[in-house]
């Protein structure tokens, strides 16, 4: 009979989260793989478990999956858990996942907390219909581009973002969707849970000169406005973008303006925008020696 894997989800701040099904899990598992040994090991000691742990996490995920493989065959349980919340939600555990289910194992999710869900329910934003993109790019452009795919999406949105380049991700929210309102939770669960919420140019205010420490999860409403596809005016409104551009305006103020004048997705004027924005010309200037 083949081993079993159990998907933990562990507390995201307050200890009193834990249930005494997770405590009877560490307690029965022959192994506990962890994303940081020494994060669960301060979990284990506050049970009272005394455990067998290795560590799996980004970076030796897939060297591990010998070890799903030898236990599964000697019809042995192993406890697959991250630093905090639940596993493989924006956290590494995919590979682990999908090998136990080719080794025929039992697959037993157990759980418990999630800062993603915690943020959409008490965010005041729809919860029926929801998606989650986890972290977008660092890169600015990139993440602006991931940012105009997800423009038009009509669900609930929920992101996370590190505390030092939060407000990078708020000003580009801004310029691709406008000023939507979104909802920031910080320090979920724990004694300085704090939700910020109101439209993101308020919000930027608001955070501009302030101190931003612990992770941050972004929930942002879902496009609403009754907007058409720019296909009757392409060509109008192409030139109307490039006689911008050639006055020297803003993408932000390009895609407002645009936006509100012929009634068409934020995301396609900005990508239009962007295609028709002339690079710098390099050799045209100044050298410094």
């Amino acid at each position: 009979m083949p081993g079993s894997l159990y998907i933990v989800a562990t507390p995201i701040g307050n200890l009193n989260d834990l249930s005494s099904r997770v405590k009877a899990t560490f307690e029965k598992v022959d192994l506990i793989l962890a994303e940081d040994t020494r994060v669960t090991i301060k979990l284990l000691n506050h049970l009272g478990v005394k455990k067998r742990m290795i560590s799996c996490h980004e970076f030796n995920e897939k060297s591990r999956l010998g070890i799903i493989t030898e236990f599964g065959q000697l019809n042995q349980s192993v406890a697959l858990v991250s630093d905090a919340g639940t596993p493989l939600i924006s956290d590494p555990g995919n590979d682990i996942v999908h090998q136990a289910i080719n080794c025929s194992m039992n697959i037993v999710p157990i759980p418990g907390p999630n800062a993603g869900l915690l943020a959409l329910i008490a965010s005041g934003l729809p919860c029926d219909r929801f998606v989650f993109e986890g972290f977008l790019p660092s890169k600015t452009n990139l993440l602006k581009a991931r940012l105009a795919q997800l423009e038009s999406e009509e669900r609930t949105i929920i992101l996370y973002e590190a505390p030092h380049r939060l407000l990078k991700t708020l000003k580009a929210l801004s310029e691709v969707f406008g000023d939507r309102d979104i909802c920031l939770a910080r320090e979920l669960t724990k004694i300085h849970e704090e939700f910020v919420r109101g439209k993101v140019s308020k919000i930027i205010s608001e955070l501009s000169n302030a101190k931003l420490l612990g992770e941050y999860v972004i929930v942002i409403g879902g496009n609403n406005e009754d907007r058409s596809s720019l296909s009757p005016n392409k060509s109008e409104v192409e030139n109307a973008i490039k006689e911008m551009l050639e006055d020297g305006a803003t993408i932000k103020t390009i895609v407002q303006t645009i936006t509100e004048k012929y009634k068409v997705k934020r995301s396609e004027i900005y990508q239009l925008a962007l295609a028709h924005k002339k690079p710098i010309n390099l050799s045209k200037t100044h050298k410094f020696t």
